[in-house]
């Protein structure tokens, strides 16, 4: 009864034992044989070894070996700890604030300072990415425009990442997204921080902030077109439905379909005046059915095969109101995963009356 490694074992390998979860929760039973599926499941569960049927499959000889440990010699080291992704996200929407209250004041955009507040937070992003599906727990309802800035230019940077726009661009992508709203400095505070639903004419002047943002963009050094164009079309959709001049698709520019699909995402899982937060795997779902018209098709999937893939060990919350552990996320249905709760697992895939209503603060 060989214990083999599961990157090692080889298509057909039949098991000797039963196989848990870290929960407890059978995955497999005595005798299943093993393919590049039933695999994949294992190293998705984190499983490194399995015991197999002793047969002539080859088990990259794996055997146990047995080290005597010594005892380390004790060492005192001073830990200097990092600052949180909260403490970088807080401070780069203060810094980020300045510098638009200058903005509002009528001066152009200080893009050295704006990349100088974007650069840190991307990198800290990138030791956390997982972050993407819990940004609502860095938001705050007073500061909501800039947070939403924040989080929209570091979207907009990871989907460009993900189809493959050129590398050089990526911080011109990220400038994009952080300044899609940046029009909004020209417009009346009073429509702006309306609580109630707007009146057709207010909201003709609020449309107004795409075409202000791009004429701000334009006027300021260091900034791409396509950052401008972001500005100016982000609320343009597909079929032609968007403001403010009804474009269709083959005429947005691609940082405009970026910055579209971040600036949705970030919007429907955040706490606002006239609306309350969706959970995450709500909101994915609703971005597939927004791709048929309204949004770019390869943008969303390519977004939210990206976003998903962070997810195995995100505690969640089910509509039927159990707690459980993303443990697998199957390609063919990201919004769908498996979730391990209360021993056993629930492929929602399959359970469709069940769904993912909340992502945990961990």
């Amino acid at each position: 009864m060989p214990i083999v490694d599961v990157r090692k074992l080889t298509n057909g390998s039949k098991l000797a034992e039963e196989v848990y979860t870290s929960l407890g929760g059978l995955l497999f039973t005595k005798g299943t044989p093993l393919y590049e599926k039933e695999i994949e499941f294992l190293d998705a569960f984190m499983i490194k070894q399995v015991s197999i049927e002793d047969t002539n499959v080859d088990v990259g000889e794996s055997k146990e070996i047995h080290v005597e440990e010594k005892a380390a010699p004790k060492v005192t080291v001073n830990i200097i700890e990092k600052p949180s992704f909260q403490e970088h996200f807080n401070e780069a929407v203060t810094k980020l604030k300045n510098l638009m209250i200058r903005v509002q004041g009528g001066d152009n955009i200080p893009v050295m300072e704006v990349r100088e507040v974007v650069s840190p937070i991307l990198a800290q992003f990138q030791e956390k990415p997982q972050v993407l599906l819990s940004l609502r727990r860095y938001a705050r309802m007073d500061s909501y425009a800039y947070e939403h800035a924040i989080a929209v230019g570091i979207i907009s940077y990871m989907i460009a990442k993900w189809i493959k726009v050129p590398e050089k661009e990526w911080m011109q992508v990220a400038l994009a997204g952080t300044l899609l709203d940046v029009g909004k400095a020209k417009i009346d505070r009073r429509i702006l921080q309306k609580p109630g639903k707007l009146t057709p004419e207010e909201f003709e002047e609020m449309k107004k902030h795409t075409v202000y943002g791009y004429q701000i963009i334009k006027a300021s050094h260091g900034l791409s077109e396509g950052v401008a164009l972001a500005a100016l079309q982000h609320h343009e959709r597909e079929d032609g439905s968007g403001y403010p001049l009804g474009l269709l698709g083959n005429k947005l520019h691609l940082y405009s379909k970026i910055v579209a699909v971040a600036d949705v995402y970030h919007a429907m899982c955040s706490d606002r005046v006239y609306q309350k937060a969706k959970s995450p795997y709500v909101v994915v779902e609703q971005l597939v059915q927004d791709s048929f018209g309204k949004l770019d098709p390869s943008v969303v999937h390519t977004f939210v095969d990206g976003i998903t893939q962070f997810a195995v060990g995100t505690l969640v919350e089910l509509s039927d109101g159990t707690i459980g552990k993303i443990v697998f996320t199957d390609k063919k249905h990201p919004t769908r995963p498996m979730v391990e709760t209360g021993g056993h697992i629930v492929n929602l895939a399959e359970s469709r009356h069940v769904s993912i209503v909340k992502v945990m603060e961990q």
